[in-house]
């Protein structure tokens, strides 16, 4: 009603006489006339809904006033085609009334039209939420949604896909979450009253549409992001009124799953499930969607499943296993297998007599060996120890309270002084900083009585209010500090739990919180039992089983408390709970906890440390053993290991109809050596015909030690070749040059056809492993080693090509000519503007800037090989200097393409190339980023532990020789002539002709020499040079490792893998060793005649056991230093590198776990990176805002990582004051709740270099400030 309207006007519009509008009655029986009178719009709605379309008016006065009446009185209806003309400003103006999802944002328009906007929102959003739309003129409702349709024009519209006029749409996403769009709130049954399915089916018939639609539009998602499907209309799926839609109509139910798209038919599934009498009323239903098609409909209705009672389930399951589509059979085979029961093996083997097809066979079989599984399993009884008893809860008293106010004392004045250094700092700084001032006033504001409160509170006893104040980090920083309250004596596990119920907002974070982990280094983690811990969080108010989600729940944080604890201390608590295990597999809906819930990764590892596994879970965790999902498979595998005669059910899926099942089973038989299995893969490989498979039967029968050999014939390679050529190649290896492939022979010498190099190159890329697999390092084993080598070169290069395939230099140059011009006039105007930033811009020619740009342009990636990585298995015998050659410039240059690098030693690694094998060494040691570090150290480890040979054995073991024999000569024959190479005292290689004489570099061949054989002597030489210089870097830093650590060689490996090494052999002599023995210690030093002496060249023997090794200043006396120091310069040899200078930290300084007398010598960031990385040591990893603030060198030998420490450099690094801190040493590999190792448990030598290198890098710096702290930007 307008405001200027008269009683008569009321009248003509229908509006109640104004006396009855103003009586005070306020009777239910007065209100329901009233709404009556009003047309069920009272007066504040209707000016509530008038306001809320006043942004049309700012197109037009007259057409807001029409649109009003048109929706309030039903007049006016022309207006919808004025409105549709001016579209989609009406919407706009409106606020976009047809979002789901999306914010209304202003930015775009004029700051009339967006508060216009706005304020029409709001003041819908109010009729919305004073209105019941269950008493609402429904007609009124049907013309709003028409107004605001015609209004947007589709614009904005965000459909969620269901058959409805779209009307509706706009009506539905204007009141359920247009309207909130200001604060984002939930439409909820207070503020959007009536807003249900049965409000949906009254305006479908009002408009004379089929109600069915209403249940279509509760659940359907279809044409809604998968981001915010399941946040959409949550208002219309809230129990009440749907679940008595639902159960008054039955026949529209039945049908939603042959109307709802995938999206559409997972809400039906949850929301069914989620309610008893729903899941009972429609189990047919719910079991028809566990079986469903779509994956992601079956993952969310197959765990509700649990709900219907297991007769009925299996009744309900046979039905689809007898009469459903052929997946819809093999998925109920599945389930009917997944859990025990009395009915499913004689169902399974029922509907197997007489099922035809092959698929659904295949899962029947699969379901009854997995319910075999079971039942050879037993019925064992998993025995849960008994509870011990909780420990005594004493009370915190005045000890404790002291020590608070203690704390706080100490806090109080530590902040007071450096607001007082930040002041006087600000003097004279540039830059004023006053943030320690403003955490001072902050803190100032502590109230004392904050730490009653907590001591009330840690004894269960506290008052209304205590724990508000807690939750703040202000107040909770002195009871918190450095976890000096949790070492009390009195302090137990209560204490503990109640403070963190009380305090933390987010208690499922509470293992990785700070005070908790500091409590806990403290406890005896071997007695340390989840249920104590449990039981005392329940006590303490605890209703979300926050210890079991630790475990349970994914995290980005830390280990998980079956990462840490043992396992009889883990298991217990699930074996009580046994439906969170359920819930973790997938076997019991999923309850959700504040959004946290048991996740299948986690669960698998908790049930890793069960004893025996219960035989009701068995079946499903073989499921997931040999399923089509990679990600669990392996900890399934690992759960499932024990069982006995697991390889049987194993054996048993290598008949299944899905290739993945196939691969997975023939994988996992070899990883058990199951060798009763080697009949079954036989009889498997006779009948696969898809090559994948094939190649995952072959390996695994070569794994268990049979000889493939018969079925690699030249003839049935290339029949096989022919054939696997047929079909369709990788889309993603369409850039392979098939023409580059070298031509190969066999080891008989016999050509290969091209044809078979050709499909390996294939299968290579769809087997996507580019190491370890057994069959494709098998038909390499084939060729000759040439054939390898030149393959592998080939691949490796032809990958290495495509993944760093970037613009031509025409089209880099076209764009450097095209954006020069414009960004030399930006440099010049930001250095003007900036000169403080931009200085070096501005100096830059435009010639420069040309130059810049062409470079950045020809760097750019335009594509990448990863997904090809699996060629790379065939360049496992690329040549070790080429492999290192080539992989040593992409590392440099290419570094953060980590999952490229890894791939390539993946590859390599398979040769054993003796080269390759020092890379690896060397990287393991040391390299920029962790997981290629990583990658490298496992890969050392498989090499290794192939060969029977320790870390450090491998590394002797295959130190490669740079082609020189024991005498230390290499022979490069042109035929007759012979030149030969040899290494001089500075280890660089020297070139004689047949006569003795040294030359510069190989002649060309005469006329009756062979050009192929001085091709080959120059190639030699060429890698001879190359290798030394590696062996040389490589050799040097192993032996020093080896110094730090203290390792022992026995005598005998010693003298015939270093000694007597061509190169590694001239490297010891530039070295002190220590020969130990019963007899003692004797020092001596290899002379280049093969002799040992002494110091005072004394010869030296090796008796039988003894044992040597390296000497260092810090294991001898003075005049022992003083007379070896006197033996290198008598016979004028160079030190390898130094032994004899570095001694240890005074005694003083080695009694905790690190070394800080250089704490505080400031320099800054440039000086400190030169001064680490002249040593070796890298960057430690960047945290919050690119922040890092640590340099580590790793010695893998020692098991230990080295860790400097200083205040801070920021990613990209700019110039600023920096500061040391400390030296400590940390276990490798290192985890983020490692304790710094105590210094005395460090090696000495180790001890003495790194402190040597903490002393060096000290001189980078100015000196000690003692006001450092406060000059550091962190």
């Amino acid at each position: 009603m307008h405001a200027a309207d008269t009683d008569a006007d009321c009248e003509k519009k229908t509006c109640p006489p104004r006396a009855l509008m103003n009586r005070k009655d306020g009777s239910p029986m007065f209100k329901k006339i009233l709404a009556l009178a009003q047309g069920v719009v009272g007066l504040d709605e209707q000016a509530q809904l008038k306001k809320g379309l006043r942004g049309l008016a700012q197109i037009s006065p007259a057409l807001w006033e029409r649109a009003c009446e048109f929706v309030c009185e039903g007049r006016q209806e022309g207006v919808l085609l004025d409105m549709q003309a001016a579209a989609p400003r009406g919407g706009t103006l409106l606020g976009k009334p047809g979002r789901l999802y999306s914010h209304f944002y202003t930015h775009n328009l004029s700051n009339k039209d967006g508060a216009l906007a706005n304020e029409s929102l709001r003041h819908r959003h109010q009729f919305y939420a004073q209105s019941d739309a269950a008493t609402l003129d429904a007609a009124l409702l049907v013309r709003l949604g028409k107004l605001l349709q015609a209004a947007d024009g589709g614009d904005t519209l965000e459909r969620t896909g269901a058959a409805v006029p779209q009307w509706l749409d706009y009506l539905l996403g204007d009141a359920l979450f247009a309207s909130f769009s200001e604060t984002r709130a939930q439409a909820t049954t207070v503020n959007r009253r009536g807003w249900d399915v049965v409000l949906l089916a009254r305006l479908l018939a009002v408009d004379g549409e089929a109600e069915e639609g209403a249940l279509q539009l509760v659940f359907e998602r279809r044409e809604l992001n998968e981001y915010v499907r399941d946040n959409c209309l949550q208002r219309l799926l809230a129990p009440g009124a749907l679940d008595a839609y639902m159960l008054a109509h039955a026949a529209q139910v039945e049908q939603l799953p042959t109307l709802l798209s995938a999206s559409g038919k997972v809400q039906l599934a949850r929301r069914v499930g989620a309610a008893p009498a729903l899941a009972d009323a429609f189990a047919a239903i719910l079991v028809r969607l566990a079986v469903d098609g779509g994956k992601s409909v079956r993952i969310e209705a197959a765990p509700h499943l649990a709900a219907i009672p297991v007769e009925r389930r299996a009744v309900l399951l046979q039905q689809c296993l007898l009469t459903g589509k052929t997946e819809e059979r093999v998925q109920a085979a599945e389930l009917l297998g997944r859990s025990l029961g009395p009915q499913q093996g004689a169902l399974l083997e029922q509907a197997l007599a007489q099922e035809a097809s092959k698929p659904v066979q295949a899962a029947i079989r699969n379901a009854l060996s997995w319910l075999g599984a079971a039942s050879d399993a037993g019925a064992a009884e998993l025995p849960v120890p008994p509870l011990p008893p909780a420990p005594p809860a004493a009370r915190l008293g005045d000890a404790a309270l002291q020590l608070l106010q203690a704390n706080h004392a100490a806090l109080l004045e530590k902040y007071r002084a450096e607001a007082r250094q930040e002041r006087e700092d600000n003097q004279h700084a540039k830059h004023k900083y006053e943030w320690k001032q403003e955490r001072l006033k902050r803190y100032e504001a502590f109230k004392p009585a904050w730490l009653e409160a907590a001591i009330r509170v840690f004894n269960g006893e506290a008052a209304k209010g205590d724990e508000g104040p807690l939750q703040s980090n202000l107040a909770r920083e002195p009871v918190e500090l450095q976890g000096k309250v949790a070492a009390l004596p009195d302090f137990g596990v209560a204490h503990m739990a109640r403070w963190l119920l009380a305090t933390r907002r987010n208690i499922f974070h509470f293992w990785h919180d700070d005070f908790f982990q500091r409590w806990l280094a403290q406890q005896d983690l071997s007695t340390f039992d989840l249920r104590l811990l449990a039981r005392a969080m329940r006590k303490a108010g605890d209703e979300h089983d926050s210890v079991a989600m630790a475990c349970m729940a994914s995290n980005w944080w830390g280990a998980k408390p079956q990462q840490v604890l043992a396992a009889d201390m883990v298991w217990p608590l699930f074996a009580e709970r046994p439906e969170l295990i359920e819930q973790g597999l997938g076997l019991r809906a999923v309850e959700r906890r504040r959004g946290v819930a048991p996740e299948l990764g986690p669960t698998l590892e908790v049930l890793a440390t069960f004893p025996l596994l219960p035989a009701q879970w068995l079946p499903r965790v073989m499921e997931i053993a040999l399923g089509e999902g990679k990600q669990h498979r392996a900890s399934a595998q690992q759960v499932l290991a024990s069982l006995p005669d697991i390889g049987k059910r194993v054996a048993e899926a290598l008949g299944s109809s899905k290739q993945d099942m196939r691969i997975g089973a023939a994988r996992w038989l070899a990883d058990l050596d199951y060798r009763a299995a080697v009949p079954a893969l036989y009889q498997a490989l006779d009948k696969e015909t898809r090559e994948t498979v094939i190649a995952a039967l072959m390996t695994a029968l070569e794994k268990l030690g049979e000889d493939p050999s018969p079925r690699l014939s030249p003839e049935i390679l290339l029949a096989a070749a022919r054939k696997g050529l047929k079909g369709k190649a990788p889309v993603g290896l369409a850039w392979f040059v098939f023409e580059a492939l070298p031509a190969c022979r066999w080891q008989d010498g016999m050509p290969v056809d091209a044809d078979i190099i050709r499909w390996w190159v294939v299968l290579a890329c769809k087997l996507k492993e580019p190491g370890g697999n057994a069959l494709l390092l098998r038909y390499l084993g084939l060729l000759d080693a040439a054939s390898r080598a030149a393959l592998g070169e080939t691949v490796l290069r032809l990958f290495i090509t495509e993944d760093l395939r970037g613009p031509s230099l025409e089209v880099a140059t076209a764009e450097a000519q095209a954006r020069a011009p414009q960004a030399y006039l930006s440099y010049q105007d930001q250095a003007r503007r900036y000169p403080e930033y931009y200085a070096a811009q501005g100096k830059m020619t435009e010639e420069q800037v040309f130059d810049q740009i062409r470079r950045n342009k020809m760097a750019e990636y335009l594509g990448s090989a990863i997904g090809e990585k699996g060629i790379l298995a065939l360049a496992a015998h690329t040549p070790g200097h080429v492999a290192i050659s080539l992989l040593q410039a992409y590392m440099r240059d290419h570094y953060p393409r980590r999952a490229q690098i890894e791939a390539m030693l993946d590859a390599l690694a398979d040769g054993y190339d003796p080269a390759v094998i020092q890379l690896l060494l060397g990287i393991a040691r040391r390299y920029r980023t962790a997981s290629v570090q990583e990658k490298a150290r496992l890969l050392v480890e498989r090499i290794a532990q192939g060969k029977g040979w320790s870390h450090d054995q491998l590394g002797d073991r295959t130190i490669p020789t740079g082609g020189f024999d024991d005498s230390g000569r290499l022979d490069l024959s042109y035929g007759e002539r012979v030149f030969q190479v040899t290494l001089d005292g500075a280890m660089k290689p020297r070139l004689h002709n047949p006569d003795g004489k040294e030359i510069k570099a190989l002649p060309e061949p005469r006329q009756d020499e062979s050009p192929e054989l001085a091709k080959e002597a120059k190639q030699q030489l060429s890698v001879c040079k190359k290798e030394l210089k590696q062996v040389i870097t490589m050799q040097t830093a192993r032996l020093y490792e080896a110094m730090c650590a203290g390792r022992v060689w026995p005598a005998q490996e010693w003298r015939d893998y270093l000694l007597g090494h061509p190169i590694a052999g001239r490297l010891v002599q530039a070295l002190v060793w220590i020969r130990e023995d019963d007899a003692g210690r004797t020092l001596l030093r290899p002379s280049d005649d093969g002799s040992l002496l002494d110091a005072d060249d004394e010869e030296v023997t090796l008796p039988e056991g003894s044992r040597l090794r390296l000497a260092h200043a810090s294991l001898l006396d003075a005049p022992q230093i003083a007379a070896w120091q006197r033996h290198f310069k008598d016979y004028k040899v160079k030190p390898l590198f130094e032994q004899l200078a570095h001694q240890l930290p005074d005694a003083s300084l080695m009694a905790g776990r690190h070394i800080a007398d250089r704490e505080g010598w400031v320099g800054d960031t440039f000086g400190l990176r030169g001064a680490f990385g002249k040593h070796g040591y890298q960057r430690g990893q960047a945290e919050d805002g690119g922040v890092f603030t640590e340099y580590h060198k790793d010695f893998i030998s020692a098991g230990l990582r080295a860790v400097i420490e200083f205040s801070g450099s920021s990613l990209p690094e700019e110039l600023m004051a920096a500061a040391l801190k400390t030296l400590q040493f940390y276990p490798l590999p290192r985890s983020w709740r490692d304790e710094a190792v105590p210094l005395a448990d460090v090696p000495s030598v180790l001890l003495a270099e790194t402190y040597a290198d903490y002393l060096a890098v000290s001189k980078a710096c100015g000196g000690y400030d003692a006001q450092w702290e406060s000059k550091m930007p962190w």
